[in-house]
């Protein structure tokens, strides 16, 4: 643009010039003063283009070494949440800046060609890292040091990814996680050299307003008068100033202030040692702690005298299919009681099943109580799709084997559902069945109430990722190849209360699930009724 401009300039002068300029000394001076001018023209829009030119090649360099570090191990590169946030990032926010300044009508044209993420994806991603903090109370300086896993490695976050990080959060009005990514974002930047973005000012005047939103009026005064020092003209800071003192002194008044620490106004490094409350708000989902604390530990919460009653067997139930290979049962819980299977799928056709399921992935979604219909929900992040039995002889084989261990009737069996759990991918704590309240659940499929839940692992976890069932303290880690069985109803038809579970958040790796949802009709003769409510 800058260059169509100088081509103009020399234009415009040379309306003004006579044809026989070489006759006339004045008018090659008067030439010789328009060149001075289309140098500095010139001059300035070379500055413009290295500096574009520098920016494109920087931009270059972070994408060769993504490139570099995940060509040929995608899965476990992507395993590791931090580099598929920065990923997704690149592809929408950094991808965008480039475009803007490299590719012309034409090369847009064909980047539309590509499929990118959505901004959505990206604060999705940053929304998740965040879960991952939260269930597994990792330090916020750990994940931005990389420091998550020794087998996933990520690299350092900047100042900038940091703030970032701590804007989606300020956006959301998430002033728990914004305190942690600003101040974060805070010790980066004095790390790092010659970084001008983003600025001092800007990341403390998030970090001022989100710690006094979570009642430290007076460390947010001390930040404001930082950003004022700084920044003297700074109109909004100049106002909260007068705003926090207004309402520090209130406090000292109604004497629920130790504000004489701060009339030192201490400096900002001080505040470091100063114990700053962070409370992480009431969540709607009371029993979000004992969920968490499932999440974390390895291995079940029962004590010995429940401990005694599991076992393990060869289970064949008399089938033809198990007669020559019986089932490898475990029992794991005895309330409800939860059967492991080991290896019931071989690898080679957990792959046919993948490859099948991949395409057709889409964003999962649940029923709505209230509406009875579909639709996404944030307390289920997964992509899933529906085989049927005709998709593959590997997936009709799977329903045969289902049929043969647990004895009940795949006639009225929803289709094989597939479901991948990407970055922080959960479930939380849910009921398979529905409730007497939800009356139009499942009326479509016609054949009553979710009996039983059959759950196949197609894939290892590192970390996370484990199936939890909250109110018996239940915890199944994610074994490549087996499976999960339980019965969601008591045998009189009531639902069983003690099934409601949860899928953890992945925090380490890629999980895949196979879900067989087996239904009441068909299953009469199969399981017996019981007179008994709550047997």
């Amino acid at each position: 643009m800058l260059l169509v401009h100088i081509f103009y300039l020399v234009l415009v002068k040379s309306i003004f010039v006579h044809s026989e300029s070489f006759t006339s000394t004045t008018h090659l001076t008067h030439l010789f003063n328009t060149e001075v001018e289309l140098s500095k023209q010139l001059q300035s829009y070379l500055k413009v283009e290295y500096e574009r030119l520098d920016r494109i090649e920087k931009f270059l360099d972070v994408i060769k070494d993504e490139i570099r570090q995940a060509q040929g191990k995608e899965e476990i590169y992507f395993g590791n949440p931090v580099n598929a946030h920065l990923f997704i990032k690149h592809l929408t926010v950094d991808w965008y800046g480039i475009e803007e300044i490299v590719f012309d009508d034409t090369s847009k044209t064909m980047a539309d060609n590509y499929l990118f993420p959505s901004y959505e994806d990206y604060t999705g991603s940053a929304v998740a890292l965040m879960r991952l903090q939260d269930t597994y109370k990792l330090n916020t300086s750990e994940v931005a040091n990389g420091e998550i896993s020794t087998n996933y490695k990520s690299r350092k976050l900047s100042a900038l990814e940091c703030y970032d990080l701590g804007r989606i959060a300020y956006t959301n009005g998430d002033y728990y996680h914004t305190l942690m990514w600003m101040q974060e974002a805070l010790d980066h930047l004095d790390k790092e050299i010659n970084n001008t973005s983003p600025s001092r000012v800007d990341i403390l005047d998030h970090l001022a307003f989100s710690t006094s939103q979570q009642g430290n009026h007076e460390h947010a005064l001390v930040l404001t008068k930082e950003i004022l020092r700084i920044a003297p003209d700074h109109v909004r800071a100049g106002s909260n100033k007068i705003y926090y003192e207004d309402l520090i002194q209130k406090k000292i008044l109604n004497g629920n202030s130790d504000s004489s620490d701060f009339k030192s106004t201490p400096t900002i490094k001080k505040m470091d040692n100063i114990n700053i409350k962070n409370q992480r708000p009431r969540d709607y989902l009371d029993e979000r702690e004992k969920y968490e604390q499932l999440c974390r530990q390895n291995g079940s919460s029962i004590n010995t005298k429940r401990q005694a009653k599991l076992f393990c067997r060869y289970r064949h139930n008399n089938h033809p299919y198990l007669i020559l290979r019986p089932a490898k049962e475990e029992q794991l819980l005895d309330e409800p009681v939860i059967y492991l299977y080991h290896d019931t799928v071989r690898d080679n056709d957990i792959q046919v099943i993948k490859d099948i399921a991949l395409p057709r992935l889409r964003r999962a979604v649940v029923q709505n109580p209230k509406t009875a219909q579909l639709e996404p929900a944030e307390y289920r992040v997964s992509k899933s799709a529906w085989l049927r039995n005709e998709d593959s002889p590997v997936i009709a084989r799977l329903s045969r084997l289902i049929e043969a261990v647990t004895n009940l009737s795949m006639a009225t069996a929803e289709d094989l559902q597939i479901a991948n759990y990407g970055v922080g991918g959960h479930y939380e704590p849910h009921f398979d069945f529905a409730r007497k309240t939800e009356k139009d659940a499942f009326s479509s499929f016609g054949a009553g109430n979710r009996m039983a839940t059959w759950l196949t692992y197609l894939s290892d976890v590192e970390k996370g990722g484990a199936t939890v069932f909250i109110p018996t303290g239940g915890h199944v880690k994610p074994e490549k190849g087996s499976a999960v069985f339980w019965y969601n109803l008591y045998a009189s038809g009531e639902g069983d209360y003690n099934t409601r579970h949860a899928a953890c958040p992945v925090l380490i790796g890629n999980k895949w699930v196979g879900n067989k949802w087996i239904h009441e009709r068909g299953q009469e003769f199969r399981r017996r009724c019981s007179l008994d409510p709550m047997a």
